[in-house]
């Protein structure tokens, strides 16, 4: 079977991409700069953007299935390629922003993304599966590595949300993927339990022998400690409320088991794993 795998220089992709490796299938990338491509050597590498309609068509051509990490065209081009290709089946990277209602609504360029991702697949006819992933373990290292001085600066801090591993999300994707009958519809991939910023520190402390503080600031104040100067309103708004009060009614669910037949990893091995991120 020929799999395609977008967004492979990027987080999850990354992990697909490799969790693929040696499975037996034909791999294929589709990468804009293949010179930042470090990829296993059973992964072909066609030069493209997801934009690019040809490109597109070229990483497509006998192509069974794909993993679809979407790009600013929130997978038009994809969803009108694979079409055209009669591709048999595509997992989508999306988030739970695309049912969750956000103080933005619509406004939130990451809810409106994913919807976006998820209707241009079903409009075109493509068979597809969306995991709707939670916020990602690594978005604590947004307020972690600014505390050179011991003291984790966060918004929301008692915020309780249920934050997967990216390798969780990864092998859900796998699993779909290489089924014999992939399962379609949507999924909500999580971590096994909610935690705030408060907890995760905690349990960063245990698992690494640190002694971070947790100190609550504002939504102005997070926006200007987190992101680049000048990165527009609209944008930081968005990014936090995935972090905030919206998104607490957000569970645990039991789709990563469901998809992998493996329960869902608890952040303390994500930590453990990733010590050296970690300031």
């Amino acid at each position: 079977m020929k799999i395609l795998v977008t967004g492979a220089t990027g987080t999850v992709g990354g992990l697909v991409a490799r969790q693929l490796s040696g499975s037996g299938h034909q791999l294929v990338a589709l990468i804009r700069d293949p010179s930042k491509a470090d990829l296993p050597a059973d992964i072909t590498i066609v030069e493209g953007d997801l934009t690019d309609a040809s490109a597109v068509r070229r990483a497509l051509d006998g192509t069974d299935r794909a993993f679809l990490n979407m790009a600013d065209d929130n997978g038009a081009v994809f969803a009108d390629a694979a079409a055209e290709a009669g591709l048999g089946h595509t997992v989508l990277l999306s988030s739970f922003t695309a049912v969750t209602e956000l103080p933005s609504g619509p406004a939130n360029i990451i809810t409106a993304r994913h919807q976006a991702g998820e209707q241009a697949l079903m409009r075109a006819g493509v068979p597809s599966t969306s995991l709707r992933a939670a916020g990602f373990d690594y978005n604590i290292l947004m307020w972690v590595d600014g505390a050179v001085d011991g003291v984790v600066r966060a918004p929301n801090a008692d915020v309780k949300l249920p934050v997967v591993d990216p390798a969780d999300i990864a092998a859900a994707a796998v699993a779909v993927l290489t089924a014999t009958d992939p399962k379609p519809g949507a999924y909500s991939i999580t971590g096994p339990q909610r935690l705030s910023v408060r907890d995760q520190v905690a349990i960063i402390n245990e698992t690494l022998h640190r002694s971070y503080t947790v100190q609550e600031i504002s939504q102005a104040e997070a926006a200007t400690a987190a992101f680049p100067q000048g990165t527009p309103d609209f944008v930081t708004t968005s990014v936090l409320e995935t972090m905030g009060p919206g998104a607490a009614v957000l569970v645990p669910s039991g789709d990563v088991q469901t998809l992998t037949g493996k329960p869902a990893r608890p952040f303390r091995a994500w930590v453990a794993d990733n010590a050296k991120a970690i300031a």
